[in-house]
């Protein structure tokens, strides 16, 4: 068979939620292979942690880190598949002695948003409502724990005789079930689900009509949980020394009054068992409990988990990016067969900006038209006699750092002389302080001056771009693959098949696309769409304008600080604490000044995913944010076009040569 006919997309699933045991086993990637220390810090973890760890954990993250794969991962379908390939390979002697040393077998639970949506109003009070979830809840639970002993009966034939004789019959028990002859593992089961069906039932008969709910047995919050612990007191065998913890996921679905239930769980939980759960930012709409004299506490109660905050600060980044796209690209004959599984080398390691640069300006009818500047900025001198001091043919970008000195106030000729020195080879202070600027701080800064003096876009390409557009969050990384082999599928298959590699282009397009998907993304959000929108646009125009400075004298800025303690007005709270939860706008993990000699604040950057579309920088170097305030806040929610905090000397100026950017982000 022709491996060309055979290909697929090797990024084109990444929704963990549509994949089988088999998929999420093929693409794990296990972090924990990539930490940057092997000793467990604040606020790390360890794989053993995730299972055995007798304290709830919560692992919060943004749309795409990973939360749901990683739950699934730990789930008891897919410890079971990479149980089943250890025997088989011989590494390990049965599927008992698999989660002997696992130490747990993880329940995944998920209650879908608009399901948990449907636990309020029509006739009944609030409280009726909360009981009828509390009752389903438990149920779904106890489903997902009986069905998981059932499946391990059929694994392991010596766990039989112990199910069969006592741990049915305390089961049966527990769900009100009069034991007899033909009561079994399968009619309990049945018991449970026909109990979960008269809820569904009952949810959609009651918009049409006026009917109580009358459960064959009702249950309250911890009560199913028993199951767990009968499962470890009457099943003989391995099963007596696991803990089996419950993974749940999506838990900013849930509504503050089933959340107060699940956090009675948290905070008194139950024996055998623990909480994995999984949520986005600004998750949590309560921290109360049932009880009005209870709250969860971080720390006391439960430890929570950044996922950003572990991938980037906790692990090699990088070289996990690297493991998930070898597997994807592993599993693709093509490319498995011609060894093409070095995401790296696809892309390229890095973009080569001075190439970039060259190529910006080789076929200009006016290639000098960035020396232009020195006259927008009040500089006196004639453009012949600039070009002969501060030209560089070979390197454009050292040309605009030639420019930039020289309007930051550097005699002409002495410049000249430091690039001369420079490129020489020959020390001295001024060379040293040349290359910093260089090298350290300006170059891709001097990129994007020199791209809006030329009206062009900067190019976004290469791995090492890749990783910092996806800002932490790994199913950016995918989407910004998916993208590129997309389109280098269709427009040069050939390079893709018989060299593994991807045009810079074509990744450039990839990126932008996806950077405009994800604007428009933000539109789709419910209730704050509009208003995220335009706070989004507004900032990276904002940041946009740092960024032609002819001065340069914030350059890269994209973060600003805001104090929620000043936000009275409920509906800027909420519209910010949603561009939060959406990963629109990341929280740094720890307090900065603003500029230098202010207080530390709490800073937030744009996601940077959003980088190609308002042509800004992809790094955050923390030099300098917009302090904004309530009213500032309003002006970037409800008003256009938003000005910079600072006057930006030149930015005017150089406004007449550039292409402006529109609202929407990028250029026309």
């Amino acid at each position: 068979m022709n491996l060309e006919d055979s290909y697929r997309n090797p990024f084109a699933e990444y929704n963990a939620n549509k994949m089988d045991s088999k998929t999420i086993l093929d693409y794990w990637c296990d972090p924990f292979a990539f930490k940057k220390s092997k000793a467990i810090q604040s606020g790390s973890f360890s794989e053993f942690d995730v299972l055995t760890h007798e304290m709830p954990l919560f692992f919060v993250g943004g749309r795409g880190t990973g939360k749901t794969m990683f739950l699934k991962y730990f789930s008891y379908p897919v410890q079971l598949e990479q149980a089943k390939r250890d025997v088989a390979n011989g590494t390990i002697s049965s599927i008992a002695d698999y989660f002997s040393k696992k130490g747990a077998i993880g329940i995944y639970v998920r209650v879908d948003g608009p399901l948990l949506r449907s636990f309020k109003g029509k006739s009944l009070s609030q409280e009726a409502w909360n009981s009828i979830f509390s009752h389903y809840f438990e149920l779904r639970v106890c489903q997902a724990v009986l069905e998981v002993i059932k499946d391990l009966v059929l694994q392991d034939a010596l766990l039989v005789k112990s199910v069969e004789k006592d741990f049915v019959t305390q089961v049966a028990r527990c769900l009100h079930v009069k034991p007899g002859r033909n009561v079994n593992l399968d009619s309990l089961i049945a018991v449970v689900n026909t109990d979960i069906e008269a809820v569904t039932r009952f949810r959609s008969d009651i918009v049409f009509s006026d009917i109580e709910f009358h459960p064959r047995k009702a249950f309250t919050t911890g009560d199913l949980f028993t199951v767990v612990k009968l499962v470890k007191k009457h099943i003989k065998g391995f099963l007596s020394s696991l803990i089996f913890p419950i993974l749940l996921d999506e838990y900013e679905n849930f509504s503050v009054d089933q959340q107060r239930q699940i956090n009675t769980l948290v905070k008194f939980v139950p024996e055998a068992t623990t909480f994995r759960i999984g949520m986005r930012f600004e998750g949590f709409h309560t921290f109360d409990t049932v009880s009005k004299n209870e709250f969860i506490k971080t720390g006391r109660d439960y430890q929570e988990i950044v996922f950003e905050e572990v991938l980037i600060k906790d692990m090699d980044y990088e070289k996990f990016l690297l493991g998930v796209a070898e597997k994807r690209l592993e599993a693709v004959p093509i490319f498995h067969k011609k060894r093409f599984v070095d995401i790296q080398k696809i892309l390229g390691t890095r973009a080569d900006l001075e190439t970039e640069a060259r190529e910006l300006i080789s076929n200009r009818k006016t290639p000098d038209q960035h020396f232009k500047l020195l006259k927008d900025s009040g500089i006196n001198i004639p453009l012949d006699k600039a070009q002969q001091l501060l030209r560089c043919p070979d390197n454009p970008l050292l040309e605009m750092l030639n420019i930039l000195w020289v309007i930051r106030g550097k005699p002409p000729e002495q410049v000249g002389q430091t690039m001369a020195d420079y490129l020489a080879g020959k020390k001295s202070a001024s060379v040293a302080k040349y290359r910093m600027d260089y090298v350290d701080k300006y170059k891709l800064s001097l990129m994007f001056l020199l791209c809006s003096v030329y009206r062009q876009h900067k190019r976004y390409h290469s791995f090492n771009t890749f990783c910092f557009l996806s800002s932490g969050i790994v199913g950016n990384f995918i989407e910004l693959c998916r993208r590129s082999f997309q389109i280098a599928y269709f427009e040069d298959r050939e390079t893709l098949f018989e060299k593994g590699t991807i045009d810079s282009r074509i990744q450039d397009s990839a990126a932008k696309e996806a950077s405009s998907a994800e604007l428009k993304m933000v539109n789709r959000i419910h209730e704050y769409g509009e208003v995220l929108y335009r706070f989004i646009c507004n900032l990276g125009n904002i940041f946009r304008a740092y960024h032609t400075d002819v001065r340069l004298k914030y350059s890269e800025t994209n973060q600003f600080s805001v104090d929620m303690g000043t936000l009275h007005d409920q509906q800027l709270k909420n519209a910010f604490n949603a561009a939060v939860e959406w990963s629109l706008v990341q929280k740094k993990p720890r307090l900065q000044s603003t500029s230098p000699n202010s207080p530390r604040r709490v800073i937030y950057t744009l996601n940077r995913i959003f980088s190609p579309a308002f042509q800004i920088t992809y790094r955050t170097r923390g030099q300098f944010s917009e302090e904004y305030s309530e009213e500032d806040m309003r002006k970037l929610m409800f008003e256009d076009n938003v000005k910079p905090q600072v006057s930006l000397v030149g930015a005017e100026s150089a406004g007449t040569i550039q292409q402006q950017l529109s609202l929407e982000g990028g250029s026309e």
